[in-house]
């Protein structure tokens, strides 16, 4: 009987090594393209506050320049009107900038967005309410809390924030750096904010790292139905504060949140991660996500199943890929986590939307009734992000035990 040639597994095993050269080489353009872009957008010029004198004091006449970010402003006579300042903040998207005419007693006389990196709708929506009218007048003794000193606008709470907490950072320095105020009784205490929306993700996490090693497998599905619909329920539709492709922006930019009033922004990324590098698994997506749940509760209800075309799942896994390097290369160029976004998250938890948005979340919840989460298989940025993350771990632990290797081989010769 004739032995089985070589050959066979010899093609096998060139082709898979040429095809790890090709992704390998694909992942190493990628990453060069990130910090191309990355350069290109961080080189922007920074803006002007002088773009907005005459908008925000149109009756002074000279603009006395204190340093970049502070105008005095005078009329006719030499005499000072007020003073234009800015403040900055991070919202949903990243820094929000804004400039405030504050008068010599400290009162908000006028108010301009000098620039901002939220999400499109959500801002218009902010700018149709007249949210700036509800600060004018305010003094910078006044700590100007939302809820209590002024309404908020529900459903865009971090952009509202945001501009309320740069205003008052402006008519704080304002009041000190133009005037001489003294501040210091004026300033609100910091405290972190820890409440039921950093429980429920610290709880949600922590049960599914234990439910993924500690729970036996004939109660594996039941637990995970449980996170799952927990999940949706909670970070979905109670916080509406899933893990989105705007985090994962503000986290590449450096664009982090302030942590006294965005500890679950904090919780949620590193959670993640340090989940990732010490099991090496993705719970977030597996057991916690709850647009991932909402699929599958609706692919329950027909008997959806998982796509066993080679082919069709190549060509999808590739042009997410594609899709997902663009909308962060724009991202980057243009400074804007939120810039690229096109999950339908918001649409479906917050139950608001473009006419395109509604028809794009309906299309994929009914795809959703013929096969298994066809949003996170085959649309959603966050696999892509585990992947590439994947890559650069092994990189860097493989780096690491030849460079231990290495240091192990001198050490033998030297001794």
């Amino acid at each position: 009987m004739k032995k089985p040639s070589p050959r066979p597994k010899m093609a096998a095993m060139k082709k898979r090594k040429a095809k790890k050269r090709r992704d390998d080489l694909i992942a190493w353009i990628s990453l060069g393209l990130l910090v191309i872009c990355g350069i290109v957008g961080f080189n922007h010029s920074k803006t002007d506050l002088t773009q907005f004198k005459d908008e925000l004091w149109p009756t002074a006449t000279t603009f006395e320049t204190v340093d970049y970010e502070l105008l005095l402003t005078k009329d006719g006579d030499s005499s000072t009107l007020g003073s234009i300042s800015s403040g900055t903040y991070n919202g949903f998207g990243g820094p929000l900038k804004v400039a405030v005419a504050v008068d010599v007693e400290g009162t908000i006389k006028n108010m301009a967005i000098v620039e901002h990196r939220e999400t499109p709708s959500w801002y218009d929506r902010v700018m149709e309410q007249d949210f700036l009218q509800r600060l004018k007048g305010k003094s910078y003794k006044e700590p100007i809390l939302l809820g209590r000193d002024i309404d908020g606008i529900t459903g865009a709470t971090y952009t509202v924030k945001a501009i309320t907490e740069a205003t008052r950072e402006a008519t704080l320095k304002s009041a000190k750096d133009a005037y001489g105020y003294d501040i210091d009784p004026y300033l609100t205490p910091r405290k972190i904010k820890f409440g039921l929306p950093e429980i429920s993700l610290m709880g949600l996490m922590l049960i599914a790292v234990i439910g993924a090693y500690k729970v036996p497998k004939r109660h594996q599905k039941t637990m995970r139905w449980i996170l799952m619909i927990l999940g949706a329920t909670l970070i979905g539709f109670v916080f509406n504060q899933p893990l989105t492709l705007t985090d994962v922006n503000k986290l590449i930019m450096g664009y982090w949140p302030d942590i006294y009033n965005q500890l679950y922004w904090y919780m949620l990324i590193f959670g993640i991660v340090i989940i990732f590098l010490t099991t090496g698994k993705n719970t977030y997506c597996r057991y916690i996500c709850p647009f991932g749940a909402v699929q599958e509760c609706v692919g329950a209800i027909s008997g959806a199943k998982n796509v066993h075309s080679k082919t069709f799942n190549k060509v999808f896994n590739w042009t997410r890929r594609i899709v997902v390097l663009v909308t962060i290369m724009i991202a980057l160029v243009y400074r804007n986590p939120g810039m690229s976004s096109y999950e339908v998250y918001g649409t479906i938890f917050n139950l608001l939307g473009t006419n395109f948005e509604v028809f794009f979340l309906a299309m994929i919840l009914g795809f959703a009734l013929f096969i298994k989460r066809p949003w996170c298989n085959y649309l959603c940025p966050i696999p892509v992000i585990e992947h590439y993350a994947r890559f650069v771990h092994k990189k860097l632990e493989t780096s690491f035990k030849r460079m231990v290797r290495n240091q192990h081989k001198t050490a033998q010769k030297t001794g």
